[in-house]
Protein backbone atom coordinates (compact mmCIF):
# COMPACT_ATOMS: atom_id res chain seq x y z
CA UNK A 1 0.00 0.00 0.00
CA UNK A 2 2.83 1.99 0.79
CA UNK A 3 4.48 1.76 -2.30
CA UNK A 4 0.77 2.72 -4.40
CA UNK A 5 1.05 5.03 -2.18
CA UNK A 6 4.15 6.40 -3.38
CA UNK A 7 3.42 6.04 -7.48
CA UNK A 8 0.28 7.89 -7.06
CA UNK A 9 2.13 10.68 -5.44
CA UNK A 10 4.71 10.66 -8.22
CA UNK A 11 2.37 10.95 -10.80
CA UNK A 12 0.56 13.44 -9.19
CA UNK A 13 3.43 15.40 -8.84
CA UNK A 14 4.76 15.04 -12.75
CA UNK A 15 1.40 16.04 -14.00
CA UNK A 16 0.94 19.57 -11.78
CA UNK A 17 4.68 20.65 -12.75
CA UNK A 18 4.51 23.94 -14.99
CA UNK A 19 6.47 23.26 -18.18
CA UNK A 20 9.04 25.87 -18.23
CA UNK A 21 7.68 27.36 -21.75
CA UNK A 22 4.72 29.74 -20.48
CA UNK A 23 2.30 30.26 -23.45
CA UNK A 24 0.33 33.25 -22.26
CA UNK A 25 0.94 36.33 -24.73
CA UNK A 26 1.95 39.45 -23.47
CA UNK A 27 -0.25 42.27 -23.82
CA UNK A 28 0.98 45.62 -25.30
CA UNK A 29 -0.63 48.02 -23.39
CA UNK A 30 -0.44 51.14 -26.12
CA UNK A 31 -2.27 48.51 -28.28
CA UNK A 32 -5.03 48.55 -25.67
CA UNK A 33 -5.23 52.14 -25.12
CA UNK A 34 -5.00 52.96 -28.84
CA UNK A 35 -7.85 50.79 -29.63
CA UNK A 36 -9.75 52.51 -27.22
CA UNK A 37 -9.46 56.14 -28.52
CA UNK A 38 -9.89 55.02 -31.80
CA UNK A 39 -13.82 53.81 -30.54
CA UNK A 40 -14.07 56.96 -28.51
CA UNK A 41 -13.06 59.51 -31.27
CA UNK A 42 -15.79 57.35 -33.75
CA UNK A 43 -18.38 57.65 -31.35
CA UNK A 44 -17.57 61.52 -30.81
CA UNK A 45 -17.29 61.88 -34.29
CA UNK A 46 -21.15 60.02 -34.86
CA UNK A 47 -22.12 62.35 -32.05
CA UNK A 48 -20.74 65.46 -33.77
CA UNK A 49 -22.51 64.50 -36.88
CA UNK A 50 -25.98 64.39 -35.64
CA UNK A 51 -25.57 67.48 -33.60
CA UNK A 52 -24.87 69.41 -36.82
CA UNK A 53 -27.05 68.41 -39.14
CA UNK A 54 -29.64 71.07 -39.63
CA UNK A 55 -33.15 70.27 -38.70
CA UNK A 56 -34.28 73.00 -41.11
CA UNK A 57 -33.49 73.81 -44.77
CA UNK A 58 -29.72 74.79 -44.50
CA UNK A 59 -29.29 78.80 -45.00
CA UNK A 60 -26.15 78.93 -45.38
CA UNK A 61 -24.45 81.56 -48.10
CA UNK A 62 -25.76 84.89 -49.39
CA UNK A 63 -29.23 85.65 -49.52
CA UNK A 64 -30.79 88.85 -50.70
CA UNK A 65 -31.72 91.45 -48.01
CA UNK A 66 -34.22 94.53 -48.66
CA UNK A 67 -35.31 97.36 -47.25
CA UNK A 68 -38.82 99.00 -47.70
CA UNK A 69 -40.46 101.72 -46.22
CA UNK A 70 -44.03 103.46 -45.95
CA UNK A 71 -42.53 106.75 -47.70
CA UNK A 72 -42.03 104.28 -51.14
CA UNK A 73 -37.89 104.19 -50.50
CA UNK A 74 -37.19 100.87 -50.99
CA UNK A 75 -32.83 99.10 -51.55
CA UNK A 76 -31.39 96.32 -51.08
CA UNK A 77 -27.96 94.61 -50.45
CA UNK A 78 -26.63 90.80 -49.46
CA UNK A 79 -26.71 89.22 -46.20
CA UNK A 80 -23.87 86.18 -45.72
CA UNK A 81 -25.51 83.46 -43.22
CA UNK A 82 -22.17 81.21 -42.02
CA UNK A 83 -23.22 78.21 -40.09
CA UNK A 84 -21.51 77.79 -36.88
CA UNK A 85 -24.09 74.86 -35.75
CA UNK A 86 -27.27 72.99 -36.15
CA UNK A 87 -29.48 75.49 -37.83
CA UNK A 88 -26.90 78.32 -35.90
CA UNK A 89 -25.35 81.07 -37.82
CA UNK A 90 -23.16 84.03 -37.83
CA UNK A 91 -25.14 86.38 -39.56
CA UNK A 92 -23.39 89.53 -41.75
CA UNK A 93 -24.72 92.06 -44.21
CA UNK A 94 -25.86 95.03 -45.23
CA UNK A 95 -27.72 97.20 -47.98
CA UNK A 96 -27.25 100.93 -49.23
CA UNK A 97 -28.23 103.44 -51.34
CA UNK A 98 -26.88 107.04 -51.79
CA UNK A 99 -27.38 108.14 -47.96
CA UNK A 100 -29.28 105.52 -46.93
CA UNK A 101 -27.95 102.05 -45.49
CA UNK A 102 -28.90 99.16 -43.44
CA UNK A 103 -26.41 96.92 -41.29
CA UNK A 104 -27.08 93.48 -39.93
CA UNK A 105 -24.67 91.75 -37.80
CA UNK A 106 -25.16 89.05 -35.36
CA UNK A 107 -26.40 85.45 -34.77
CA UNK A 108 -29.38 83.61 -35.91
CA UNK A 109 -31.11 80.17 -35.05
CA UNK A 110 -33.66 78.84 -37.35
CA UNK A 111 -36.38 77.50 -34.73
CA UNK A 112 -39.09 76.48 -37.33
CA UNK A 113 -39.75 76.51 -40.91
CA UNK A 114 -40.75 79.89 -41.02
CA UNK A 115 -39.07 81.09 -38.03
CA UNK A 116 -35.58 82.77 -37.18
CA UNK A 117 -34.49 83.96 -34.19
CA UNK A 118 -31.96 87.06 -34.51
CA UNK A 119 -29.46 88.23 -31.83
CA UNK A 120 -27.27 90.77 -32.53
CA UNK A 121 -27.31 94.40 -33.90
CA UNK A 122 -29.48 96.13 -36.75
CA UNK A 123 -28.32 99.26 -37.53
CA UNK A 124 -30.36 101.62 -40.38
CA UNK A 125 -29.94 105.05 -41.45
CA UNK A 126 -32.86 106.51 -43.45
CA UNK A 127 -33.47 109.97 -44.41
CA UNK A 128 -30.31 111.15 -42.22
CA UNK A 129 -32.10 109.36 -39.21
CA UNK A 130 -30.61 106.84 -37.55
CA UNK A 131 -32.47 103.85 -35.69
CA UNK A 132 -30.61 100.59 -34.03
CA UNK A 133 -32.33 98.07 -32.88
CA UNK A 134 -30.37 95.51 -30.23
CA UNK A 135 -32.59 93.34 -28.54
CA UNK A 136 -33.46 89.89 -29.92
CA UNK A 137 -35.80 90.00 -33.08
CA UNK A 138 -37.84 87.61 -34.95
CA UNK A 139 -38.15 87.30 -38.90
CA UNK A 140 -40.71 84.95 -39.98
CA UNK A 141 -42.15 83.93 -43.26
CA UNK A 142 -45.60 85.50 -43.36
CA UNK A 143 -47.13 83.41 -46.87
CA UNK A 144 -46.54 86.08 -48.36
CA UNK A 145 -43.18 85.78 -50.46
CA UNK A 146 -39.91 83.50 -50.68
CA UNK A 147 -38.36 85.80 -47.67
CA UNK A 148 -38.56 86.59 -43.65
CA UNK A 149 -39.73 89.42 -42.66
CA UNK A 150 -38.69 91.61 -39.79
CA UNK A 151 -41.48 91.34 -36.98
CA UNK A 152 -40.54 94.44 -35.34
CA UNK A 153 -41.39 96.95 -38.24
CA UNK A 154 -41.89 100.17 -36.23
CA UNK A 155 -38.63 102.27 -36.28
CA UNK A 156 -38.16 105.36 -33.45
CA UNK A 157 -40.11 107.57 -35.65
CA UNK A 158 -43.02 105.32 -35.83
CA UNK A 159 -43.22 104.50 -39.20
CA UNK A 160 -43.29 100.60 -40.72
CA UNK A 161 -39.71 99.50 -41.87
CA UNK A 162 -39.94 96.07 -44.23
CA UNK A 163 -36.77 94.14 -43.88
CA UNK A 164 -36.94 91.39 -45.50
CA UNK A 165 -34.02 88.64 -45.70
CA UNK A 166 -34.66 86.60 -48.75
CA UNK A 167 -34.29 82.84 -49.30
Amino acid sequence: MKKLFFILLAITMVSCNKVANDSSKTVDSAKIIDSINATISKHNDSIRALNSKNHFDDLSGTHKLTFTNDEGLSFSGTVTFSKIMSDGYDVKGGAKSGKNSLVIDGKADRVSKKHINFYGTISQKINGVSHTKKKSNTFANEGKGNFFRLQEKVNSEGFVDYIDIWE
